[in-house]
């Protein structure tokens, strides 16, 4: 129909289908695969928002689970209503956002969500991309024209302001050739010198008219240390995953184009060899002083590395790099192997550097929720031993199952031949058990099997890598178990399915992309190649320990968006481990007023239950400048619980809703100054310069439309504050120390 009289004739003549099981899960399905599509209507790939209302009286009878996420993957924003018997928990789950699962007693209330609903549509939210791999099947003439590129882009004064406008120039000219789209050529930009900072992410924008518009507004950053090693290892851990919007677990090709002016300060090789062996073909485009050397050596093949005398001689390498940035299929890694193999055009091999030697556990769930899967399991880990390389003085194997209790199947020093392990789990058989508690098993290998006297070899250098395999959500707490196994430097990979909770398989690892799921077991040899890849490129994960004080404003004009600011502070702490990091909120409107200190609390589920317990402080005023020199001088302070003076990284999130009725400009620069760094997330009637003012830099400046809405920053938020140190804090403070402040100065020569 293309007319509302149309729409709503045939509402008013529809009459109830009938039928006693509802399955949600298979309506979700249904409409992704049959109404979201170019045939019926869908104008995805003109830019146009999707977005499916769901509105249920009842329990789902099937999972729900893969068709949201599959929905969510292809960016539709779904909104879920419930009323009588429907499952809250179901409902946000297959919601966008939990802020978009609402829920009335009865159907005749539903008038009572209208008006949030409407509003909600009207100004959508950027829908996120699930974290489940795709249950939609992609044909190979779709896949060949996708591609996720990276640009990483040296902006330090080796490139120079001038010269960068040329770079600018080359990075239009490419994207202008290619097909942009959430579901063809998706495109990512980060910026470095000393550190990397990320412009936007490869599902940040899906229109090439706003890629463009962006680049023509794109700024020279400055900086005269080139750690390109880092960057490459930042892009790595932040771009080419699931959640910053990278499609390479659906075989779509995975580019990086590096452009440099200069060589590198830090090391580049264990950097340019784990892409290599995350089947990330990386471009190298040198000028000036770049050395060639390291240009091929970060490369994917030599020839992919290009150079030229100048920057402005860069649109003489365009055809050169457009040609196989349009061409390269997805290279097959073979990880054992001292050699990348790609299918056409032929590559040739590159050698990788030899990986240290490990101590490798699996971790397996031999509970019923397993069930025939277990035969799977064991055929997938009989794959993934073959591929590693046993022996004392190489790869060791320890397997471990459990269900309410663990068991040691094998130690690590058990067996020391790749035969006598591949016979051990040619035998084992499934534990059963009738509770899953994941939290005392994570507990149990850290204390019993990753020791010494049970062969590990930690102290002599091996990596201490923990493979998680489970189908089910734990009964028992899994985060401070997972916050032990972490501080004993073990790197934990989690593979789920079934029933496995993701949420709780990231609260478990270091990183997001570190969660591998699929549907059934069955599928499990999809994931062979990225496990042996993140076991072979696998990071030693520094524990950074944060201090974090959210200031938030709590005047009236906030009141609407109380609960959803609650929520959001709330999803963020979830993602630290209280202990090693310490969380104070701070509300003010005309005064500032300390809901809890830093030391207030030391777990998670006191933290938790502090911020659930909120109410909103009140008032008509809003003195951001004297709310900042309260936190300055009241909580990032010793006595209120700070370790600025260990070197713990201080962190200040601001959410606000409004100008500032006093001055912020010397209290947001005596917070800088003290150490802190700033973040500031405001709604379109907070001012953007009193923003830019307060914040760390202007890259830590986050806008929404309405607080209500504060929950699509999130992952923009986490990434800074997982990448910073005191160290780089102060070394972005001294870059951007004076902006924004008026300075008279003369030259006396």
């Amino acid at each position: 129909y293309s007319s509302e009289d149309e729409i709503r004739s045939h509402v008013e003549g529809l009459r109830l289908r009938g039928g006693t099981s509802l399955n949600t899960g298979a309506a979700l399905d249904y409409v992704l695969r049959t109404h979201f599509t170019r045939p019926s209507g869908s104008r995805k790939e003109e830019g146009v928002h999707q977005i499916l209302v769901l509105v249920a009286a009842g329990r789902s009878r099937d999972n729900v689970k893969p068709s949201a996420d599959a929905l969510k993957q292809a960016a539709v924003t779904i909104f879920a209503v419930g009323a009588w018997n429907a499952d809250q928990g179901q409902l946000r789950e297959i919601a966008s956002d939990p802020s978009l699962s609402l829920n009335v007693q009865e159907f005749h209330s539903l008038p009572n969500v209208q008006e949030q609903v409407m509003m909600s549509i009207s100004t959508p939210p950027a829908p996120r991309e699930s974290t489940n791999a795709p249950t939609v099947p992609i044909n190979p003439a779709q896949k060949a024209s996708k591609r996720d590129i990276v640009f990483l882009i040296d902006g330090s004064d080796n490139v120079g302001n001038t010269d960068f406008s040329f770079v600018r120039d080359f990075l239009t000219s490419i994207i202008e050739n290619l097909d942009i789209g959430s579901d063809r050529v998706r495109v990512g930009l980060v910026l470095y010198s000393n550190i990397a900072e990320t412009e936007f992410y490869l599902n940040t924008y899906s229109r090439k008219d706003d890629l463009l518009s962006l680049l023509r507004s794109l700024r020279f950053k400055g900086g005269t240390t080139l750690n390109t090693g880092k960057a490459l290892d930042f892009v790595l851990r932040y771009h080419f995953t699931r959640s910053a919007g990278s499609r390479g677990e659906e075989g779509v090709p995975q580019l990086l184009v590096l452009i440099t002016g200069g060589r590198s300060g830090d090391d580049i090789t264990a950097s340019a060899d784990a892409l290599k062996r995350a089947a990330v073909i990386t471009f190298t485009v040198g000028a000036r002083n770049a050395d060639p050397a390291q240009l091929k050596e970060m490369a994917f093949e030599p020839r992919l590395a290009f150079n030229v005398r100048d920057f402005y001689s860069l649109s003489d390498t365009l055809e050169k790099v457009m040609t196989p940035l349009q061409r390269q299929r997805v290279p097959n890694v073979i990880i054992d192997e001292p050699e990348v193999l790609t299918g056409e055009p032929t590559v040739t091999s590159t050698e990788v550097s030899a990986v240290r030697k490990r101590d490798i556990v699996f971790l397996i769930d031999g509970s019923p929720g397993m069930g025939k899967s277990f035969l799977q399991i064991r055929n997938f880990l009989n794959k993934v031993i073959q591929e590693l390389d046993i022996g004392p003085d190489k790869d060791q194997i320890a397997v471990v199952q459990y269900s309410h209790d663990p068991k040691t199947e094998f130690e690590l020093n058990t067996y020391t031949s790749k035969d006598e392990v591949l016979a051990a789990t040619t035998q084992l058989r499934r534990k059963t058990g009738r509770v899953l508690n994941t939290g005392a098993a994570l507990n149990y290998v850290t204390k019993n099997v990753f020791i010494t006297s049970a062969g590990s070899r930690r102290d002599t250098g091996a990596t201490q890598i923990l493979v998680l395999i489970t189908a089910g959500k734990s009964r028992d707490d899994v985060g401070q178990a997972a916050f032990a196994v972490k501080r004993a430097g073990i790197v934990p990979i989690a593979i789920g399915a079934k029933g496995a909770d993701t949420s709780e398989l990231q609260k478990i690892v270091h990183d997001p992309t570190f969660v591998l799921t699929m549907r059934d077991f069955r599928d499990l040899s999809t994931i062979q190649l990225e496990l042996l890849s993140k076991m072979k490129a696998v990071f030693i994960f520094e524990q950074e320990r944060r201090d974090v004080v959210f200031l938030v404003d709590g005047s009236d004009k906030v009141a609407s968006a109380f609960p959803m600011i609650k929520r959001f502070i709330s999803r963020i702490v979830d993602s630290f481990d209280i202990g090693s990091d310490r969380v104070c909120i701070v509300q003010y409107s005309d005064t500032p007023r300390p809901n809890f200190y830093l030391n207030s609390y030391t777990s998670k589920p006191e933290v938790m239950q502090a911020i659930n317990a909120l109410g909103l402080k009140g008032g008509t005023q809003v003195n951001t400048g004297e709310a900042l020199d309260y936190v300055r001088q009241n909580v990032f302070t010793r006595s209120a619980g700070s370790r600025m003076d260990e070197g713990v990284a201080q962190f200040l999130i601001l959410l606000t809703a409004s100008k500032s009725t006093d001055d912020i400009t010397q209290a947001a620069v005596a917070l800088k100054g003290a150490g802190v760094a700033p973040f500031s997330i405001g709604s379109k009637d907070a001012d953007e310069d009193e923003l830019r003012q307060i914040s760390l830099s202007p890259h830590f400046v986050f806008r929404v439309d309405d607080l209500q809405h504060v929950s699509t920053i999130q992952q923009h938020l986490e990434s800074p504050l997982k990448q910073l140190n005191q160290e780089k804090i102060i070394t972005i403070y001294k870059n951007f120390a004076q902006a924004g402040v008026k300075r008279d100065i003369v030259f006396l020569v």
